[in-house]
């Protein structure tokens, strides 16, 4: 299996034999320059071509020079500092690319995983609940099918037991296609698809389930729409688990520059753990993904009942 690549340092003998090398060029050099000035007495030479040169002030010359090379030195060390800070810049990028890749990556093999376990319990209940009741149709229809003349009592209860039995099949299907896709969701719109959730996770948790919706656009954005839709529902299952509350509190309004959507959904529950964060599970992590494909803002943190609270800001126009 490949490895992410790693970036290490250099060892710090080898760093130095580096500066050593460097440091010994420039000994010889200089030594060199010294041994070739002594050679051509070239100081007494460059004295007296500046006495006849002194009309055009080249004896001012060798003073310039110093201070052209203090500020060469000074430029250097200044984009040597630049370049080192964008190196740490890159670095610092670079490690945040390969975090967000082993994120990714692992969030992605748990959607896989997350998908197969619900396409085997949508397999098993087609198999035990579908295939039971579809039996019991054909039983009853079979025996409607032979029954003898004149056995109308036991013909009546066949069709009555079909009925119920085709009754519960579409209170399983039904219930199917809301995981799969809430219905109301198309035909109703975002706000009555979250006030039918609230209702139904009331129902079935006992725990109440405020919903208020202010300004909500009716012609919003299926993604947008889906996207509020999973983050509430992950949200309410994460209370379920593991607040061990008795009261949620959920928000949908528009924000007041109209650009954009603000969804609260707030808690009486334990709260967060003594560090003050969530356990990091996937569920919170597809529920950033989520909100950063729209390029909008997640924040988690404790409620005014110290409980946890939960607020995406979507943009409108940018997320279609």
């Amino acid at each position: 299996m490949a490895q992410d690549p790693v970036h290490t340092a250099p060892s710090r003998p080898a760093w130095w034999r580096g500066v050593a090398a460097d440091l010994g060029i420039v000994a010889l050099l200089t030594m060199l320059a010294f041994l070739c000035a002594t050679r051509f007495e070239l100081s007494e030479r460059i004295a007296a071509w500046e006495v006849r040169h002194e009309s055009w002030q080249v004896d001012e010359l060798p003073g310039t020079l110093v201070v052209l090379l203090a500020g060469l030195l000074w430029f250097c060390w200044r984009r040597t500092g630049q370049a080192r800070q964008e190196m740490h810049e890159r670095m610092a990028a670079q490690q945040q690319v390969v975090t967000l890749l082993v994120s990714n990556r692992d969030l992605a093999r748990q959607l896989i995983v997350m998908q197969e376990n619900e396409r085997r319990t949508l397999a098993r209940e087609l198999h035990d609940e579908l295939g039971q009741n579809c039996t019991a149709i054909r039983a009853d229809a079979t025996y409607i099918l032979h029954a003898r003349p004149g056995d109308s009592a036991g013909v009546t209860a066949s069709a009555q037991r079909i009925a119920a039995t085709s009754e519960a099949l579409y209170g399983i299907v039904k219930t199917m296609l809301r995981r799969l896709r809430p219905m109301t969701l198309d035909s109703l719109g975002l706000v009555p698809a979250l006030q039918e959730l609230c209702e139904l996770w009331e129902e079935q948790t006992g725990i109440g389930c405020a919903f208020f919706p202010s300004c909500v656009p009716d012609d919003l954005d299926d993604l947008v729409s889906i996207t509020l839709f999973r983050l509430v529902q992950e949200s309410l299952t994460n209370v379920a688990r593991h607040a061990q509350a008795s009261q949620v509190r959920i928000e949908l309004r528009r924000s007041d520059c109209g650009g954009q959507l603000k969804l609260r959904i707030e808690d009486d529950g334990r709260g967060m753990a003594a560090g003050g964060e969530l356990q990091a599970g996937f569920g919170l992590t597809g529920m950033r993904e989520r909100v950063a494909s729209l390029q909008g803002r997640l924040q988690i943190g404790a409620g005014a009942g110290q409980g946890v609270r939960i607020e995406a800001l979507l943009p409108l126009a940018g997320a279609a």
